[in-house]
């Protein structure tokens, strides 16, 4: 006979190595753990590479309920599917949204995952000053001699997807071009707002903002995009406020937001 916590729906988040109170290395992995999270789902991390996911990239997961195990890949097809069959609630329904606001969300959800992001990633990479500190943050757990071969491999296979997507074949100065209008639309787009549609609590598009700049905040890999945030009293007090709500065991962040505030006000 099952109890009641073995047969409630259970989410395993597979995605890539995350230190215990601080933001995933990968931004769609914590977007993905913002919903859990807001959605109250039962679920755990387990960690794995992306050579070992369905599609090739973090994150996937295998979904627990009804007496079946599911796995599904890529963080919006995962969302969808636990929406789709109840296991979590749709933010965009509770939050009330109008349809033309679903609209709204959807595109700046695509503005920021396939191009801000990919900016992002492209300056922790491509940099060699940001490559430094960001191959220590993710591969300093390593020992020698793994560590610099696993470092290599990853910078290289990194470097390629972003080339092939686009965004490396961008200068250095075009590429940074490109977050600071990003910064700039949404700095004037969340301002004089607590959430994006000044709903009454988070939808969508709020959970996905949030889980792109807590990863943002939380490594020194990409400065160039982070000192354009930490100066923003608009983002710094959304993120607070995301944080707090969902995330407060994020001391680290927490603090950084709170320093930065200081600094900016």
């Amino acid at each position: 006979m099952s109890t009641e916590y073995e047969s409630r729906p259970h989410v395993k988040l597979w995605g890539v190595a995350k230190p215990p109170n601080t933001p995933s290395s990968s931004g769609f992995c914590q977007k993905l753990e913002c919903f859990l999270r807001f959605g109250g789902i039962s679920y755990e991390l387990g960690e794995t590479v992306p050579m070992k996911a369905p599609k090739g990239k973090v994150p996937f997961a295998d979904i627990k309920h009804d007496g079946k195990t599911v796995t599904v890949a890529d963080s919006h097809f995962i969302i969808r599917y636990l929406v789709e069959n109840g296991l979590i609630k749709d933010p965009d329904t509770v939050a009330d949204l109008t349809a033309v606001q679903r609209g709204e969300s959807r595109a700046w959800q695509a503005y920021i995952e396939e191009l801000l992001y990919s900016a992002i990633v492209r300056d922790r990479w491509y940099i060699d000053q940001n490559y430094a500190v960001t191959a220590e943050e993710i591969f300093g757990g390593m020992s020698w001699p793994v560590r610099p071969i696993v470092s290599w491999f990853f910078r290289r296979k990194v470097t390629q997807a972003i080339w092939n997507a686009g965004m490396g074949r961008h200068s250095q100065e075009e590429a940074q071009s490109l977050q600071k209008e990003a910064f700039e639309a949404l700095e004037a787009r969340m301002s004089g707002h607590l959430y994006f549609h000044d709903s009454k609590q988070p939808s969508c598009i709020d959970l996905t903002i949030y889980g792109f700049l807590a990863n943002t905040l939380a490594t020194d890999g990409n400065p160039y995009w982070a000192d354009m945030v930490l100066k923003s009293l608009t983002l710094l007090a959304f993120t607070k406020r995301m944080t707090t709500l969902l995330f407060p065991e994020y001391e680290l962040l927490l603090w950084r937001i709170e320093e930065a505030s200081d600094a900016a006000g």
